[in-house]
């Protein structure tokens, strides 16, 4: 009888990793992919694309501004450094998505445009604040 609960238990527990997909299926070896979970849908593998250094320095300003990324953190503009990762995670942590990585090596679409919606978002309420 505890043999039977014992398989019932590793059944259940290793159910979830058999339905998670291990690969994306179009998945080329040239690109990076990331497991991205967004509030109310699925998981799906998502590709990373290597940034430029404009978009790193325009990623890095706009973070400084919305006071997740600390300026002293940088070690140098234009280069994804472990402080601008990290602070790029918390940002989309902020807005519910959640990235299975540690440590970024790229960017996605969906990351710009979230950013460019907290930080015009941001820039409107500053605006409205100093009318009144």
């Amino acid at each position: 009888m505890k043999n039977i609960y014992l398989t019932l238990l590793v059944f259940f527990f290793s159910f979830p990793m058999l339905a998670q997909e291990e690969a994306p299926k179009d998945a080329d070896d040239d690109k990076v992919y990331v497991w991205c979970v967004m509030p109310n849908k699925k998981g799906y593998w998502l590709p990373l694309t290597t940034p430029t250094a404009a978009e790193i320095t325009d990623f890095q300003e706009k973070l400084v501004y919305l006071k997740i990324l600390d300026a002293n953190d940088i070690t140098e503009k234009g280069k994804l450094d472990r402080a601008t990762s990290d602070a790029i995670l918390k940002m989309e942590k902020i807005k519910g998505v959640t990235y299975e990585s540690k440590e970024l090596v790229g960017i996605t679409q969906g990351m710009k445009n979230r950013l460019l919606l907290m930080y015009h978002t941001a820039k409107r309420a500053e605006e409205h604040k100093e009318k009144q």
